[in-house]
């Protein structure tokens, strides 16, 4: 039996990260009256509360994605805590040119909560798979990216404490599996270490630390000693963790639900590369869109055709690990 840190407690039942987001953001609203619901013909986390507490804390922009981030903007210069909740491509993408010019540039405290994911019944258009791509590379902008709903209270709690524009990746995804235990800590820009090992590191963040869990118990059986690192903070990343990781045990893999290409991997690679050449394999989207699965049967095969799943995990640390030890023989 693996050995997990003491705020890990895992227990193998289907659990939604949503569920600690709304509670989140409801326990927050009920005491700063300063909180307000920006809805862009969406629901909202909590939208019961607001209707019988605070409905005059709701502003419905509609789809207008643009003119919402300019409403959110002029509402955090007057000092409210304005969040806006869609689906990633629409709250984000819709209104890049406005979040950039009127909230990042003055860091206005606005949050953002945006879906994505490749599971979903919306198919291409609304399960966008290269969100944190096109946002990391966006000045003054923190992500989150949680991964069950303990670590989604936590996350909303801290992104409604810090003062700055904020986006919380909300995955369209299947339930994860209950990781944490309600003492869990949580900080900014800080890795979470589940477990340490020596032969390898995966390095997973959102739904994709559920898989990676998953994993290790394949990897046991092989006699692999495998780490995992919970990285839900995606800018900044902790630099600190990957490097202590790479140093630990010289293979990274890497897991997200989205695309590769200027994610997770790619930003852990950037950091390797700059300070401590390490091999790495990356799991998530190669360069492809996402597609359409909402029930069982088509989230099996959706995992099975992105390659999302433990067993492609357990294969990517494998693969890591020989080349590890291909580059030992050449030195």
């Amino acid at each position: 039996m693996p050995t997990f840190n003491k705020h890990v407690q895992i227990e193998n039942k289907p659990d939604m990260a949503a569920v600690g987001l709304e509670k989140a953001i409801t326990a927050a609203a009920a005491k700063n009256d300063r909180i307000i619901a920006v809805l862009e013909d969406m629901g909202f986390p909590g939208m019961l509360w607001f209707k019988k507490n605070a409905p005059e804390r709701m502003m419905e922009c509609g789809i207008a994605e643009q003119n919402a981030a300019v409403v959110a903007a002029g509402l955090a210069a007057e000092g409210f805590i304005p969040i806006i909740n869609s689906f990633l491509f629409a709250d984000i993408g819709r209104a890049y040119n406005q979040i950039r010019q009127s909230i990042l540039v003055d860091r206005f405290n606005v949050k953002f909560i945006g879906r994505e994911g490749v599971w979903g019944e919306t198919g291409i258009s609304h399960n966008t798979v290269e969100g944190i791509g096109s946002t990391r590379v966006l000045p003054n902008l923190v992500i989150l990216n949680p991964s069950d709903s303990v670590e989604a209270f936590k996350a909303a709690e801290a992104m409604l404490q810090y003062v700055g524009p904020v986006l919380l990746r909300q995955e369209s995804s299947p339930p994860s599996i209950k990781i944490f235990a309600d003492d869990l800590p949580f900080d900014i820009g800080k890795a979470f270490v589940i477990k340490e090992g020596k032969d390898a590191t995966i390095i997973a963040t959102g739904y994709m630390l559920t898989e990676a869990i998953r994993a290790i118990d394949i990897l046991e059986k092989d006699g692999l000693d495998v780490g995992i690192l919970d990285m839900c903070t995606l800018k900044p990343l902790d630099d600190e963790a990957i490097l202590l990781a790479a140093a630990r045990t010289g293979a990274i893999v890497t897991a997200e639900n989205g695309s590769v290409i200027g994610g997770l991997g790619d930003g852990v690679a950037a950091v390797l590369s700059e300070n401590l050449p390490t091999p790495l394999v990356k799991v998530g989207v190669g360069d492809e869109f996402s597609q359409s699965g909402k029930i069982t049967r088509e989230i099996d095969e959706l995992k099975v055709h992105f390659g999302l799943g433990a067993e492609d995990i357990a294969l990517s640390v494998k693969e890591c690990i020989a080349k590890r030890e291909k580059l030992k023989k050449r030195k």
